[in-house]
């Protein structure tokens, strides 16, 4: 018995350093969180957060068409749409997980579907197809978010190519670089518009479609690529070191950008950012012990010079959940919440005025 117990610790420690795992980490360092001060000091400017749907599951993303009715995937695979003060009905029922939507200029309404790595596009009449999906030739495996252009080029992120939704933790600690950037044409054809990125989340184009931005959620920045003048194919880091995971992206109507956090940045994944063997090891713990997202209501707006423009946040009290997107519609932010990450999970979509009344 007593070499029983001393062999259990030893094969403890053996599992830990040397049982096959598929994280293959990169070491990298992020730079110390940015003071809760100046643009980002505590606000509680969500506090007055009207509540629009309740019920729903994992609601990420609300888009208004142009009779102002909002539209939202949920986790059954429907896409629901209602308007405001009224109940939500089912508008198309696909087979996968919905998020990211956008609007294309024909007025149909592109879906990415996050659970079987395909993009949907569905008529105002409510009929859909597919118009990405993964192929021995072209495989995806988490799409994530989609953005269509005035002449129908689509362009969708790949959160990672290595990880698929359930694995979304295990993506952000690996941090290997394996999110991407595609453009589909009009012809069908598709193409690798950007790679390198860590964990591709929301994607927009410029108002006048000259560069797209993307939020890399597992680097904590907002990168610019270039795509058409003197500065065509250049990338850069347009905002960088924000204080929690960026996620959706979407354009204000003055031509700036509204970007939502879904939690705040954990320390412990800071911390183990160097060290790689450290990372490899934390993945071999059971799933229920690694760092966890916590419940963070704060959506911000930037300009195209990376400047924070303006921040909403609320109070511990508000009883809010995080939000997975915001949209503007006139004078009001529209909040989705998450599904498919486990802990901030919610079912409630929200709306927010900008101007105190």
């Amino acid at each position: 018995m007593r070499k029983l117990l001393l062999m259990l610790p030893l094969a403890g420690l053996a599992y830990l350093l040397f049982w096959p795992t598929g994280l293959q980490p990169v070491a990298w360092q992020p730079q110390p969180v940015p003071a809760a001060t100046g643009i980002w000091a505590p606000n509680q400017r969500l506090d007055g957060a009207v509540l629009e749907q309740q019920g729903l599951s994992g609601p990420d993303t609300v888009v208004v068409d142009d009779q102002g009715r909002r539209y939202s995937g949920i986790g059954d695979g429907r896409i629901v749409r209602w308007r405001a003060g009224e109940p939500a009905q089912t508008f198309v029922q696909l087979d996968g997980r919905p998020v990211g939507l956008n609007f294309g200029p024909d007025g149909s309404l592109y879906a990415a579907d996050e659970a079987h790595a395909q993009v949907w596009r569905i008529s105002p009449q409510g009929q859909a197809e597919r118009v990405v999906q993964s192929t021995t030739q072209q495989p995806f495996t988490f799409l994530n978010d989609v953005f269509i252009a005035r002449d129908g080029r689509l362009f969708f992120t790949e959160a990672s190519s290595r990880w698929g939704l359930a694995d979304n933790k295990l993506a952000l600690l690996e941090h290997g670089g394996d999110g991407k950037v595609f453009v589909r044409y009009p012809d069908g054809r598709i193409e690798l518009v950007l790679d390198g990125l860590e964990f591709a989340n929301g994607v927009v184009l410029a108002p006048d479609e000259s560069y797209l931005l993307v939020a890399e959620t597992g680097a904590y920045r907002i990168t610019r690529l270039w795509l058409n003048g003197p500065r065509a194919g250049e990338r850069e880091v347009l905002l960088d070191n924000l204080p929690a995971f960026p996620g959706d992206l979407s354009i204000a109507p003055d031509g700036s950008y509204w970007c939502s956090f879904f939690s705040p940045r954990k320390a412990v994944l800071d911390a183990l950012a160097p060290w790689p063997l450290a990372r490899k090891i934390a993945s071999r713990l059971p799933r229920a012990l690694l760092t966890k997202p916590v419940t963070y209501p704060f959506v911000f707006r930037f300009d195209g010079e990376g400047r924070v423009q303006e921040t909403l946040q609320a109070s511990t009290g508000a009883n809010l959940p995080s939000f997975s997107s915001v949209v503007q519609s006139g004078d009001d932010l529209l909040l989705g919440s998450p599904g498919g990450v486990g802990e901030i999970d919610a079912d409630r979509t929200y709306r927010v005025r900008l101007t105190v009344q």
